[in-house]
């Protein structure tokens, strides 16, 4: 069994709330839109309006809770995966600048790499530790 994955109840539960709510929300927009304008006791347009808007998170919600649902992804498991997707990026990215930092600049004169305890000044201005020229990391 998956760990990520919910129980089948609670699969039940989201899917049951999923359809009620998806309902409501499509059953007000039905009842808005479908009406007869300008017959006895249709909405004014205004009403029309803001009881679409009322409606349109309510089809949003119940639709996420029975997809989610059906397919087995609860909140928490998705709230997971993003923080691991997060994780992942920032580990990516660390390791990167790993790669972008000091190591990576070699002298113009003699190609030697610039080492991680090389000392540079403010300006960028740094001492090769083979053939002693200097040479500014700024102008790369």
């Amino acid at each position: 069994m998956d760990p990520t994955k919910p129980p089948a109840g609670q699969r039940i539960v989201a899917v049951a709330f999923g359809v009620c709510f998806g309902g409501v929300g499509v059953a007000i927009l039905a009842a808005m839109w479908l009406w007869p304008s300008g017959g006895f006791g249709s909405p004014p347009i205004l009403f029309r309006v803001v009881a679409s808007f009322i409606a349109i998170p309510f089809v949003a919600m119940g639709g996420a809770l029975a997809t989610g649902g059906l397919f087995g992804q609860s909140p928490n498991s998705m709230a997971q995966r993003m923080r691991g997707n997060a994780k992942q990026l920032i580990d990516r990215a660390e390791r990167s600048s790993e790669h972008t930092g000091r190591a990576d600049y070699a002298c113009p004169q003699c190609a030697a790499p610039l080492g991680d305890g090389a000392d540079v000044s403010p300006s960028g201005d740094v001492k090769c530790p083979y053939c002693r020229s200097w040479f500014n990391v700024r102008s790369f």
